[in-house]
């Protein structure tokens, strides 16, 4: 699932920048989104609501909620909505940032959704729309045993070995 959404995440981006925010597109980026418009329209519809199992493991993220963050698994995604399980419902309407990082690839995305739906249960299924121009980024994690002095003790540019 994870590169069905790094996929999505660049199309939601150019599609955001040239329809929302009336950024030109150069050329081999209009040429980029042509073609991942071409592939989604060959995709099969997205599941039916009724039809996710909502007991199902999902991919690990965090919604801001309120002044908050909930904790939530990605259940399912398409081009036009990602479902959310979490613990509670969202208000229809309400403005969210999801956020997911996955340590394996040292990849994070950050997509700005407007809750479309949410659905009681346990776990209560949440349906998001991509509202606005997401993120990746690629993130390093330190190579274990080795950290730096926060207080700049030791000689500069020298790492301590734990």
């Amino acid at each position: 699932m994870l590169e069905k959404l790094d996929f999505l995440v660049r199309f939601w981006e150019l599609r955001a920048r040239y329809e929302t925010l009336g950024m030109p597109l150069t050329r081999e980026e209009r040429f980029e989104l042509l073609s991942l418009l071409q592939i989604l329209a060959a995709e099969d519809e997205p599941v039916a609501v009724e039809a996710i199992d909502s007991s199902r493991r999902g991919i690990p993220v965090q919604l801001t909620a309120g002044s908050g963050f909930l904790a939530a698994e990605l259940k399912d995604l398409s081009a036009d909505r990602l479902v959310i399980g979490a613990v509670g419902p969202l208000p229809r309407g309400q403005r969210t940032i999801l956020y997911l990082a996955d340590a394996v690839s040292g990849v994070e995305y950050t997509l700005p959704c407007i809750v479309t739906w949410s659905r009681d249960g346990e776990p209560c299924l949440i349906g998001l729309t991509p509202d606005g121009v997401p993120t990746r980024a690629e993130f390093t994690m330190p190579s274990s045993g080795f950290f730096r002095s926060p207080l700049g003790i030791g000689p500069a540019g020298h790492c301590v070995q734990a």
